[in-house]
């Protein structure tokens, strides 16, 4: 106590420096600080503030303050603490003091300085501990001082706002703060030690205010968000939301249910669980994308907690949670499994061109599938289950639908180039496996089941092949004999612009179409062209036996023949002089010359880019080859990187206007350990041997003889079966007869407008390989309710429809048949689009359930590029959309090309 009977507070460390700084905003340099407070003081008795030494002095009486103002000086600062008054000091002292005046310790007024504020909000000043919130904002200021408040008055949102953002880097300065906020700020590694450090600043009451006020933004989840922030964990917010998505799942006054509810201290309500999954996941889905360590410690606290609350047998629920990945490819294994599981009957009794998957299951791999790619790790970089398991899918599928029977040697290369050769595609990489048992069953039945139809189509293009060489017949419509492929193809490109020539050996069409979908997707330059009169990539018969010495250089030198590299170099440039071109031809070593840092040899960039002199650059990439012998082949993801120098080739290509011909020699099989060794005496590979009549052709081998069996005096036996050998152990053989090896890769390449004669090609893929996998449009169904083994009962609903079937024709006739659709005509009369481009489109949408198509497969439907896509849907909408009306429409993001069916009906008077 002190005169006349005012009640004096404790002055503060935070209280002083606030009435220091506002001394030093009024000029004083130095001096002394008269303080009227308690003359209590558990600070430092000296300190140096912003750079000045201050000294802290506690004075009970007007003497004691007289001693101490002897010991002074002008530019330090003397803190005289004292319970006297200035009556009882005098003049004589408070002349001395800064504003010759007493200041006393009001943390408030402090605050408000600090803030810039004019006044401060009452319910700041009368809240709970007041003081000690007040003494804590002062501790906690940054050296430049809080952000001003706004129109003066300092509200708890502004001076909470500041501290979260400027002390615990929740939220930004003056923008508010909600349940995502709080959320994505409690996944930061600092979250929880940045609170414990502001506590150590600014006092336990200023972090339960500031907590309380953060968690009273999360609005309906404050229950759940207080308990954890308070208690420390704020690390468990969004993992603690990511299980609450399973819990939501098991009854009510389950286990799990009150295991959550004892973690945040009370039983939760199914709207409170909801919303904060649903937040939490949301976030969590962020944080996938833009902060992968953040994710990884969100995940795993979830599947520590998951244990906690005894949910794990429910994880599938969870589109977040590793384990529910886990989960969903367990169902969908499952499904595989049983869709395929009786394959070989259905083979023996239909054929194996005939359906070879249950019907009746197939809807239930399509709901599965849905639901693994709907989970958020789907598409993970380092996830490897997925894209496995979808490519049995895609088997799936191509399994599930009748072949039409291919007779000539013409129909079955080109089935092998636009059907068999994206089955081996995928084949390849659902081999490579998983740890998974139940996934990894679905997997094995599913290319067992591929594995009967390939045998058989193998076997009929060794047949076919053989009558074809033995009748010295021309190549089929749509292909060309290996060796007439630059007389009758890349010649007449070279006369019009200049080509890189890129021969990648032993590059099969699996292979191909991979690496040239990479290119295409990643390399927006390169567009894919085709003769204007053809909708499907040409593709080359090799010569036989197809080995390099055989393939390569009988393509090089434009006629049959058989040599080595010094052969090739020598054919390719009597071929191109021939026509009065110019080439040159690059091998491995060439190549391999580069500088170091440089991509490419200096010899081959100079080559290419000298296009006024070398119209015809041939490079040579032997990394598929090498594959065979000395790596994995199946095991591969073969891109522009994975092929090495290709991606330098193809800048360098890009840079100088040329155009680019991408092919092989030949093809290859791959070895899976499946097959078995055939004793055979002089064999030319592991895939060929020379006729004898004592050992004739047997099971999965052709005997071919003719002009184009270039060794064994013209007259061999070729292996066809894919697991037949004649020599040593390798991971892949060349050399035989069956597509994979003897059916040529080619793509030709623009970096900008199709060459004259040429078009852009349409999507390659075969209408089952495309739709929702990995990263499709079609959205995840609800997932049924798992049983107690971990697989959800079987469906009957029909999923939805995802590739492309003749369907409901008679709707897309009767649409161009109407007379509004006449009449729709008429106005938009210029338009290039055709009424059998109209026609193809809204079949193909009318034949999925869902009216929906991904770009890929809207553009298959035009016969466009997906590049031109958005031209052609312009003017289909020109057509459809009567009166502005979205009959035809887009998503926002363009991801899915949308019918409205009920708007088809109303306006063109049609019934579906």
């Amino acid at each position: 106590m002190a005169g006349r009977g005012v009640t004096l507070a404790a002055a503060t460390l935070p209280v002083i420096t606030a009435l220091l700084d506002e001394a030093a905003r009024k000029r004083y340099a130095g001096g002394v600080l008269g303080v009227q407070a308690k003359p209590e003081w558990v600070g430092p008795d000296e300190f140096d503030h912003n750079g000045v030494p201050v000294r802290v002095v506690r004075c009970q009486s007007a003497l004691a303050v007289r001693e101490a103002l002897l010991d002074r000086g002008a530019d330090r600062w003397l803190v005289v603490l004292t319970d006297r008054d200035e009556i009882e000091l005098g003049l004589g002292i408070t002349a001395h003091l800064a504003w010759q005046r007493l200041r006393r310790p009001d943390p408030w007024a402090a605050v408000q300085d600090k803030f810039a504020a004019t006044r401060v909000d009452h319910g700041l000043v009368t809240a709970a501990s007041a003081q000690l919130i007040a003494t804590g904002l002062l501790a906690a200021a940054p050296p430049e001082g809080w952000p001003p408040a706004r129109v003066g008055l300092l509200t708890a949102d502004h001076a909470f706002g500041a501290v979260a953002a400027l002390r615990l880097g929740l939220g930004q300065v003056g923008e508010p703060v909600d349940l995502p906020v709080v959320l994505r700020w409690s996944t930061r590694a600092d979250a929880t030690t940045a609170v414990a450090d502001l506590r150590v600043i600014a006092g336990d009451a200023l972090v339960d205010a500031l907590l309380a006020w953060a968690a009273d933004r999360c609005a309906t989840c404050a229950p759940v968000v207080l308990p954890l922030l308070r208690d420390g964990r704020a690390a468990d917010t969004v993992p603690m939301g990511l299980v609450a998505r399973v819990v939501l799942a098991v009854p009510a006054g389950s286990g799990p249910r009150a295991l959550l509810g004892r973690e945040v201290g009370g039983q939760l309500s199914e709207h409170v669980l909801g919303v904060w999954a649903e937040q939490a996941e949301l976030v969590t889905r962020e944080v996938i994308l833009t902060e992968p360590d953040a994710a990884a410690r969100v995940l795993a606290r979830a599947e520590t907690l998951l244990d906690r609350v005894e949910a794990g047998s429910f994880a599938g629920e969870s589109a977040i949670i590793r384990r529910g990945l886990t989960a969903r490819l367990a169902v969908l294994g499952e499904s595989l499994r049983r869709c395929a599981e009786r394959a070989a009957v259905r083979a023996a009794a239909g054929g194996p061109d005939g359906p070879l998957v249950d019907p009746a299951v197939l809807p239930a791999v399509e709901e599965d599938r849905s639901q693994v790619e709907g989970h958020a790790l789907a598409q993970h970089r380092d996830e490897v289950r997925v894209p496995r398991a979808m490519a049995s899918v895609r088997l799936a599928r191509w399994l599930s639908r009748p072949v039409p029977t291919a007779g000539d040697l013409g129909e079955l290369a080109a089935r092998q180039r636009d059907e068999d050769a994206w089955a081996d595609r995928a084949a390849a990489e659902a081999w490579t496996g998983v740890d998974d048992e139940t996934l990894a069953q679905g997997l094995r039945a599913v290319l067992e089941a591929a594995r009967l139809r390939r045998d058989a189509h193998d076997e009929a293009f060794g047949r076919a092949l053989a009558t074809h060489v033995e009748q010295d017949a021309p190549a089929p419509a749509g292909l060309v004999h290996l060796e007439d492929l630059l007389p009758t193809v890349v010649l007449p490109l070279v006369r019009q612009r200049p080509v890189l020539l890129v021969v990648a050996d032993g590059m099969s069409q699996a292979v191909a179409i991979e690496v040239i979908d990479d290119v295409i997707r990643r390399y927006d330059s390169w567009l894919e062209c085709l003769p204007g009169d053809r909708d499907r990539r040409i593709a080359a018969i090799a010569p036989l036996p197809s080995l390099t010495t055989v393939c390569r250089t009988s393509l090089f030198s434009g006629t049959l023949t058989t040599g080595e590299q010094a052969a090739e170099i020598s054919g390719l440039g009597a071929l191109a002089k021939a026509h009065g071109l110019t080439a040159r031809l690059f091998h491995k070593v060439s190549l391999d010359s580069s500088a170091a840092g440089y991509a490419l040899a200096h010899d081959v960039a100079a080559t290419i880019d000298d296009t006024a002199g070398t119209a015809l650059v041939a490079c040579v990439l032997n990394t598929i080859d090498d594959a065979l012998d000395r790596s994995d082949p199946g095991g591969t993801a073969w891109t522009a990187d994975t092929v090495k120098h290709l991606r330098p080739l193809l800048e360098r290509a890009r840079t100088a206007g040329r155009l680019v011909v991408l092919t092989s020699d030949h093809g290859h099989v791959i070895e899976r350990r499946q097959g078995h060794i055939r004793a055979a005496t002089g064999a030319s590979s592991n895939r060929s041997r020379p006729f004898d009549p004592a050992k004739p052709a047997g099971e999965g081998e052709t005997r071919v003889r003719g002009r184009r069996m270039l060794l064994h005096g013209g007259h061999a036996v070729l292996a066809v079966s894919e697991r037949l050998r004649y020599g040593p152990l390798k991971a892949g053989y060349h050399g035989g007869a069956a597509p994979a090896e003897a059916v040529v890769p080619i793509s030709v390449l623009a970096p900008g407008e199709a060459p004259d004669g040429w078009r852009l090609a349409p999507p390659q893929s075969p209408s089952w390989w495309r739709g929702p996998v990995n990263g499709g449009t079609t959205p995840a169904a609800a997932p049924a309710a798992p049983t107690k083994t971990g697989t959800r009962a079987p469906r009957t609903s029909q999923a939805p429809t995802l590739f492309d079937e003749p369907s409901q024709p008679n709707v897309a006739a009767a649409v161009l048949a109407s007379p509004t659709y006449r009449d729709q005509r008429k106005r938009a009369a210029r338009a290039a689009i055709t009424d059998d481009q109209v026609a193809r489109l809204l079949s193909a949408l009318l034949a999925t359930s869902t009216n929906r198509l991904d770009p890929e497969s809207a553009a298959a439907a035009l016969g466009v590029a997906t590049v031109q896509l958005t031209g052609a849907l312009s003017q289909a909408q020109r057509l459809l959309n009567v009166e502005q009306y979205p009959v035809l429409s887009r998503d926002a993001d363009g991801s899915t090309v949308v019918l409205d069916t009920t708007l088809l009906r109303d306006q063109f008077g049609v019934t579906l």
